[in-house]
């Protein structure tokens, strides 16, 4: 499997973005596939900043990022992706592998491959879409059952009120559950080396941990002009980071 992913990586050509005309994304596949990752990234980060809900862009800039050995950059690229479009296996296959150069791994360990897939079936704002979706129809077929009181069409209307609503709490349960998503609230260490974890905001507080390049963590505080407060769930230890060496999510 891990060969399978590397010669993904390594070989694949990036995917269609939709920021990009036909004629812009041949040239930037000709110059990854030629090695000018470079100017491929370049290329890439012109639709991002064209198109920022483009999943594609983020993933092939993330492609060409791994190539450059800008790990962290590339996490973060490709996890921006993720929360985009949780369902390619394209990009989870990359975002999983490049976490795993970092010693992280985008299934937990004991969790099931395909309970996580549900988890994350739906982007965070599809499932607000599918809230609303669902509120406007409790409400609606409410209406129709108040109106057409005693008459089999508004019995109809009165179960799919009831359905609707009973929906309506489970999508607003899978929104609160995912809150405690990695993702959420979440930033990527992207400088080189990693960053620094001090004991308050600012360089005269103390080092006393440290944050790898590439890892995931969470933001506890963003209000200081300069650092985060973060967090690292795996060690259960937190404190402030330079906001310049971390892309928050």
């Amino acid at each position: 499997m891990t060969k399978r992913l590397l010669a993904f990586l390594l070989l694949a050509l990036p995917a269609c973005a939709a920021a990009l005309d036909r004629s812009e994304l041949a040239e930037l596949n000709d110059m990854y596939r030629g090695g000018k990752y470079e100017e491929a990234l370049e290329g890439y980060n012109k639709a991002i900043a064209a198109d920022p809900s483009d999943p594609w862009a983020w993933y092939n800039a993330g492609n060409a990022l791994f190539r450059l050995n800008r790990n962290g950059q590339a996490v973060y690229h490709y996890a921006r992706a993720f929360t985009l479009d949780p369902r390619s296996p394209d990009i989870r296959a990359n975002l999983d592998f490049a976490l795993k150069q970092t010693g992280q791994a985008l299934v937990p360990d004991g969790v099931p491959a395909a309970l996580h897939y549900l988890y994350y079936l739906l982007s965070l704002d599809e499932l607000k879409a599918l809230a609303a979706l669902l509120f406007w129809a409790a409400c609606l077929a409410g209406a129709a059952r108040f109106l057409m009181d005693g008459a089999r069409p508004g019995v109809l209307a009165g179960r799919a009120a009831l359905a609707a609503a009973a929906l309506l709490l489970l999508s607003l349960a899978w929104l609160g559950a995912r809150r405690t998503s990695p993702f959420t609230s979440a930033g990527v260490v992207t400088r080189a080396g990693g960053t620094r974890m001090l004991s308050g905001p600012g360089e005269n507080f103390k080092t006393y941990a440290s944050a790898p390049e590439g890892r995931l963590v969470k933001i506890l505080d963003a209000d200081d002009d300069d650092y985060y407060e973060i967090g690292l769930a795996k060690e259960g230890i937190k404190g402030w980071a330079l906001k310049t060496e971390i892309d928050r999510l």
